[in-house]
């Protein structure tokens, strides 16, 4: 279908069109043009189909002087006007022999405009093995990114609310269908649901690791005392940067431990470092007498320690307070959780209910752990290997990553080992972030490809600009102007930068935003979870809530004295039963603990 005609700026990259006002013609959308190229391996001029993609379009009153009408002129005149329509068309090139080559030579002034057919835009984007995330956004159009293409990292980049963290789920799930071995950086649980809904995806494996006792996970993450250093151990315990006496007692206490290690041959924790700390506040007799238990070679650092706690008995007694503080969060612990329990096909690592610091500590600790497994894999080194490479996702990562001169912060090092170093060894890194300003450039540079959603910060748009050198100043004058759900994706993932809207999702995620409408109207989760106990003995897990909130309630039902519930998961219906102070479940079986249970006593507030 011809749409228009080339009229100015002509240039083998780019040319003016004017397009034909009454034909729905949108942005982003792929036009065609015929070309005359010269090959110089035939030597001789052939004729190709150009293609190219709109990536400005707007209107304007033809009029031969330079200032508009005035609103005066308009009232009178406004069924007689004519209208023109403008697109600048960024020239994509040609195919010939199955390759997109790239014009020579600019296109004739006058040269019709043709909308492109469906078939040379799908040969435009045609992969093998391919992650299908979504469908163009001016045609329905499924678009699949290149897979070897995730070698190369990825920065999803998004304002809060655009739609960053349901692209990243939607990629999670194409990369479980190739095969991948996943593990997310969750700092608040958002990808937690993962796990109760990977069913819906097929037969794969999802574990939670969880850092905090109290929020939900399969296995807990503990980090070995003596695998890290003694200035980690002091910044997760919130000692104080200019705390210098109170770190110096920590790292004295720590040293020891390392030295009762090697000598005992038994692992020690932060128990030891308090027994350490605390013998020495009872002076330097019961010090001695801690010292003899073991053969420790060497002086150092007993001397050290003694002069300390006989000078500053006030550090030594603060940082053993330290300690205890940190020793509640239970993440310290006398060996690291093994890696080889710890992964599935997806591994979401929990990190809600710590601090930053510590988050911060745990994450360095779990990217240097996942890396060097994979180096000796590869260099077939002793020690764990990971047999298979990893896709890292990094969740709100200028928490972890951000620039050196705005703060320092220890994972900063695994990261950018990962993004320099990590396609070499099969470390791929996925950056997720809505603050791309926050991110480190080095780190962000290292992301060849990136997901651009809408971004409306000016600091963030020109973070953006920076970091990628295919973003065309018409893609980023757009980037406030994309709709929840809309993305341009560039670099090495996709053979050119394309506009998609992303397509629904399978699994689930907490990272949705509050309806404060319903969620203030009636809050039934306390007589729920009061009820759950009188069942169950127990709290609902965070999950299970989570899990219960997504079905939806058909009706009610009461028959005879039993009461009920009717819910719709996905496409089936459930029956919930309260019989003889028992739960029934028509899916889970009786007095099963499921989150359908839960729902039906959301609804049911008193069970006879």
């Amino acid at each position: 279908m011809m749409i228009g005609y080339i009229v100015a700026a002509s240039t083998p990259f780019e040319f003016i069109a004017t397009l034909d006002p009454e034909k729905p013609i949108s942005l982003y959308d792929y036009v065609a043009v015929d070309h005359v190229e010269y090959d110089p391996s035939r030597g001789e001029l052939i004729n190709v189909r150009l293609l190219g993609q709109i990536v400005k379009l707007y209107r304007d009153p033809y009029s031969a002087k330079r200032d508009l009408p005035l609103y005066n002129v308009i009232r009178d005149v406004s069924n007689n006007i004519l209208e023109v329509q403008i697109a600048k068309v960024k020239v994509l090139g040609y195919v010939e022999g199955g390759e997109l080559r790239q014009p020579k030579h600019p296109p004739r002034i006058g040269t019709s405009v043709y909308l492109a057919e469906r078939e040379d835009v799908e040969e435009l984007f045609k992969v093998e093995h391919g992650l299908c995330v979504g469908r163009l956004t001016s045609r329905d159009l499924e678009i699949c990114l290149d897979l070897n293409g995730i070698k190369r990292h990825l920065a999803i980049i998004a304002a809060t609310g655009s739609g960053k963290t349901w692209f990243s789920v939607v990629l999670i799930e194409e990369l479980l269908k190739k095969g991948a071995k996943i593990v997310v950086i969750d700092p608040h649980g958002e990808y937690v649901p993962i796990r109760d809904s990977i069913y819906r995806l097929g037969p794969y494996t999802a574990k939670v690791i969880k850092v905090s006792e109290h929020h939900v996970g399969d296995l807990m993450y503990k980090i070995g005392v003596l695998d890290s250093d003694p200035e980690a151990i002091a910044n997760a315990a919130g000692v104080p940067p200019g705390a210098k006496k109170i770190r110096y007692a920590i790292y004295l206490a720590w040293s020891y431990a390392k030295k009762v290690r090697k000598a005992a041959g038994r692992p020690v924790g932060l128990s030891f470092l308090r027994k350490v700390l605390y013998t020495a506040m009872r002076g330097e007799t019961a010090l001695n007498k801690l010292f003899q238990q073991y053969k420790v070679e060497g002086d150092f650092p007993m001397t050290d320690l003694k002069h300390l706690a006989s000078r500053d008995r006030h550090a030594v007694f603060s940082a053993l307070t330290y300690l205890k503080r940190l020793q509640r969060l239970g993440v310290f612990a006398p060996r690291s959780t093994p890696l080889s329990k710890m992964l599935g096909d997806i591994t979401i690592i929990n990190l809600a209910g710590v601090n930053e610091e510590v988050q911060d500590y745990v994450v360095s600790h779990l990217v240097n752990r996942i890396f060097q497994a994979r180096v000796r894999h590869v260099r077939s080194l002793k020690g764990f290997q990971l047999p298979w490479p990893v896709v890292l996702f990094v969740e709100e990562a200028h928490r972890f990553a951000p620039p050196k001169t705005l703060r320092k912060t220890k994972s900063y090092e695994a990261l950018s080992r990962v993004a320099s170093e990590g396609r070499k060894f099969g470390v791929y890194l996925v950056i997720i972030s809505q603050r791309p300003s926050k991110v480190d450039p080095d780190i962000i540079s290292q992301c060849q490809s990136q997901v651009i959603m809408r971004i409306i910060n000016p600091k963030d748009q020109e973070a953006v600009r920076e970091s990628s050198e295919l973003l065309a100043q018409e893609f980023l004058e757009n980037l406030p102007g994309l709709d929840v759900g809309e993305a341009i994706i560039l670099g090495p993932i996709v053979k050119l930068p394309v506009v998609i809207r992303v397509r629904d999702r399978v699994l689930e995620y907490g990272g949705s935003d509050i309806y404060l409408a319903t969620t203030w109207k009636v809050d039934k989760t306390a007589d729920a979870s009061r009820l759950w106990r009188r069942y169950f003995n127990s709290a609902p897990s965070p999950s299970l809530i989570l899990s219960a909130a997504r079905l939806k309630i058909l009706r009610k039902i009461r028959e005879g004295g039993r009461v009920g519930v009717k819910l719709l998961e996905d496409n089936r219906e459930v029956d919930v039963w309260f019989e003889n102070g028992v739960p029934v479940c028509s899916a889970c079986g009786v007095g099963k603990p499921c989150h359908h249970v839960y729902k039906a006593l959301e609804e049911v507030v008193e069970v006879r």
